[in-house]
């Protein structure tokens, strides 16, 4: 029981842990189909092979620029459970689609590039909904134990959907990966439907559609902790966090390791990722959060930088597992500050923009990443990118606002 009220305290409320059960299962086979995917895309194409791979990670991320606008005034105005069911049903699609084409042996790059931007419309939609809906689910002292868990069911869950399909690249067609891949989502869309906490936030219905819409982003802007954790965020997404687009070519053309070597990445990438998770759980200062939020930083630009030199798997295998712990531990320490400090009724929309300046500029930098890596040794751009990163975290020290977010966390008021 100790160990459940100091580390998974959010799981002890019923809604909130059908739906993280449900996004466990959803995001591991989530993870495991991009895995599939990106290797798919690498051999499909002609030539050019790692500018299609960027340009699949363009064509998912490129709604999070505009989706998570509308996405988050509909959170704010309509059922957030029902939004985020829907979402789910929406990704479902996309993965039922997917496995047929490839089924029936018709599936071609542009069918691939076309269901990304449905399923992109999808996972914005999700996460803007479930991260929304989540500050519902629990009482306000378990909000940071809440976030924590949500984040490691997106990141540390790539140890389990790659982990399990790691040993079949090789082995099977990859025809069967992704009907599996397929399955275990309905699984998961099937415990979502079965939260049946409704909430929603508050729109003023004396002002217009343009006034709601944008209401979030001037709240952000005149607030110092949601303004600059937020441009620290577009920062680590664009320079250090988009590597992704560039493993299939780390894997093939530095490591030689194939195909097998991408879902490994992607696995111990997880790993990191959910020793971040379990490190974080117990955390509830904000001090020690805005402390570990700076070390991340940092931690984040090296990881890569370790990556670009890495001349074997086993290596650039203990340099996904840095990236996984520093990744995970500073996007999930951002989604704690932001929720913390945003009010309920603009919550939707806060966490809308927020997807704008992670995954919706992050698009830009994922498909730079994959046309770059057919020019130019993903060595260097890994390592180009950290020390980019590395400099503006240096930099924002010397700004009032977020080195006080380093020294006490969200809650500067005060201090």
């Amino acid at each position: 029981m100790e160990i459940k009220s100091k580390f998974f305290p959010s799981l002890s409320h019923k809604d909130y842990r059908i739906m993280w059960v449900g996004h466990i299962v959803g995001e591991s086979s989530s993870w495991a189909l991009g895995a599939a995917e990106g290797w798919l895309i690498f051999n499909l194409a002609e030539s050019n092979p790692s500018s299609w791979v960027g340009a699949v990670f363009f064509a998912a991320m490129i709604p999070w620029f505009f989706a998570p606008i509308v996405v988050g005034l509909l959170t704010d105005k309509f059922s957030r459970r029902n939004i985020l069911i829907l979402a789910y049903l929406l990704s479902l699609f996309h993965g039922i689609a997917l496995t047929a084409l490839i089924f029936t042996g018709t599936i071609e790059v542009w069918h691939i590039l076309v269901l990304a931007v449905v399923n992109g419309v999808a996972r914005a939609t999700h996460m803007g909904a479930i991260e929304a809906l989540a500050a519902n689910l629990v009482p306000a002292n378990h909000l940071p134990n809440a976030y924590t868990l949500i984040s490691a069911g997106y990141y540390a869950t790539r140890l389990i959907g790659p982990g399990l399909i790691a040993p079949l690249m090789g082995l099977t067609d990859i025809k069967w990966i992704f009907l599996s891949c397929v399955i275990a989502y309905a699984a998961g869309t099937y415990l979502v439907t079965q939260v049946k906490a409704v909430s929603t936030g508050r729109v003023d219905p004396e002002k217009g559609l343009l006034y709601n819409t944008f209401s979030g982003f001037r709240y952000i802007y005149r607030h110092p902790v949601l303004r600059s954790v937020m441009y620290l965020v577009m920062f680590h997404c664009t320079l250090v966090m988009s590597f992704e687009s560039l493993l299939p070519a780390v894997s093939n053309n530095q490591l030689a390791s194939g195909g097998e070597g991408v879902a490994y990445l992607h696995m111990m990438i997880g790993f990191g990722a959910l020793i971040a998770s379990i490190v974080l759980a117990p955390v509830r200062a904000h001090g020690t959060l805005g402390q570990l939020f700076l070390v991340s930083a940092v931690v984040s630009s090296f990881g890569n930088i370790i990556l670009g030199v890495s001349a074997v798997l086993q290596f650039a295998l203990v340099s996904t597992v840095v990236i996984g712990i520093s990744h995970a531990a500073f996007m999930t320490i951002a989604t704690i500050m932001i929720q913390s400090v945003s009010p309920d009724y603009l919550r939707g929309r806060i966490t809308s923009i927020y997807l704008i300046h992670a995954g919706g500029l992050m698009s830009f930098s994922y498909f730079a990443n994959g046309v770059l890596a057919d020019m130019y040794e993903p060595s260097r751009i890994l390592t180009i990118g950290g020390i980019a990163f590395l400099i503006v975290v240096i930099g924002s020290w010397v700004i009032q606002a977020p080195r006080l977010i380093y020294k006490h966390g969200a809650i500067i008021q005060n201090s």
